[in-house]
C-alpha cells in the first residue's frame, strides 16, 4: 500500500462557493497505487485549474479519477474528499482538502474492436491508429489519442462528420479491459468550390485539392500552416466550410487575413 500526502487548499464562502476557486494545497491519502512523481503531477494539475459552483469538489473528484487514475489503468477507483477550513485571510476562505483514494485493480488492454465501419473495413489499419498494444496498461490518454487519430484518418477520406463512441468492458478476473469503438462514418464529402480572401487565387495551387475531389483535412491543414504559420487552422474564421448534407458537398472559403487574430 502506498500512502502519500500532499497539501491543497481552496477558496469558498460559508455556505456559498465563490466564483474562481483556486486550489492551493491538497492531501492524498489511502491506497493510491501511484508513486510520488505521479501524485505530484496530479496535484500540480489540480492546482493549475479554477473551480466554480457549489459542487466544485465533485468536479475535482472526477478529475482525479479521469486524469490521475484512469491514465494509469485504475478504472474502478473510489475517491472521497473531506475539507477543513483554515483561518480566513484577506477574505479568501481557504480550505485544506484531503482526497482519499482506493485505487483498486490496474487493468491492461485486452483488445480493440470496431463496429459499423463500412467505408474502412481493414480493422488492422484502424487498430494501428491507437498508440497502445494489447497487454499494455489501459491508459485513458492513449485511448483518447487513438480516437483523435481515427477521426483525422477519416477526415482525410472526406468524412467530415465522423464520430466514434468507445465502450469498455472489463474482465475482473484477468484484470483486462476490452474496447469496442462504435463508428458513425457519416457521409463522404466532395469539394464543390474553393474561394480565398486576402490572397491571390494562385496560392490555391499549394492546396493540392480541387473542386470535384474528396475533401482531405490533411491537405487543408498543410496549406493553411504554410500560409498562416502559428494560426489555428481549425478556426472557422480562417477555414469556413459550408456543407450540403443532401448532395455530400462542401464549399470551402479560406480567409488569410484573419490567421493571427
Amino acid at each position: 500500500m502506498l500512502r502519500a500526502v500532499f497539501v491543497l487548499a481552496a477558496i469558498s464562502v460559508a455556505g456559498q462557493i465563490a466564483t474562481g476557486i483556486h486550489l492551493v494545497e491538497v492531501r492524498f491519502t489511502g491506497d493510491t497505487r501511484l508513486d510520488g512523481v505521479d501524485l505530484k503531477k496530479c496535484a500540480a494539475d489540480l492546482k493549475s485549474r479554477t473551480y466554480v459552483g457549489p459542487q466544485w469538489t465533485h468536479s475535482l473528484v472526477e478529475r482525479v479519477k479521469v486524469q490521475c487514475l484512469q491514465d494509469k489503468g485504475y478504472f474502478k477507483a473510489a475517491v472521497k474528499t473531506s475539507t477543513q477550513q483554515l483561518p480566513d485571510r484577506h477574505d479568501t476562505h481557504q480550505f485544506v482538502i484531503t482526497i482519499d483514494i482506493s485505487a483498486g485493480p490496474q487493468y491492461r488492454l485486452g483488445h480493440v474492436t470496431f463496429s459499423n465501419n463500412h467505408a474502412v473495413t481493414n480493422a488492422k489499419a484502424l487498430r494501428s491508429l491507437f498508440p497502445i498494444k494489447d497487454g499494455d496498461i489501459l491508459e485513458r490518454e492513449a485511448i483518447v489519442k487513438g480516437l483523435e487519430n481515427l477521426r483525422y484518418a477519416y477526415g482525410q477520406l472526406g468524412y467530415i462528420n465522423f464520430t466514434s463512441v468507445p465502450a469498455t468492458t472489463f474482465d475482473d478476473e484477468n484484470k483486462l479491459g476490452f474496447l469496442e469503438i462504435d463508428v458513425d462514418e457519416g457521409k463522404q464529402f466532395y469539394v464543390s468550390s474553393i474561394d480565398i480572401v486576402g490572397a491571390d487565387e494562385q496560392v490555391l495551387n499549394d492546396l493540392g485539392l480541387k473542386p470535384g475531389q474528396v475533401y482531405n483535412v490533411r491537405l487543408v491543414e498543410l496549406f493553411l500552416r504554410k500560409h498562416l504559420p502559428g494560426a489555428d487552422v481549425n478556426n472557422p474564421n480562417i477555414q469556413h466550410r459550408l456543407l450540403n448534407e443532401r448532395d455530400g458537398t462542401v464549399a470551402l472559403t479560406f480567409d488569410l487575413r484573419k490567421g493571427l487574430d
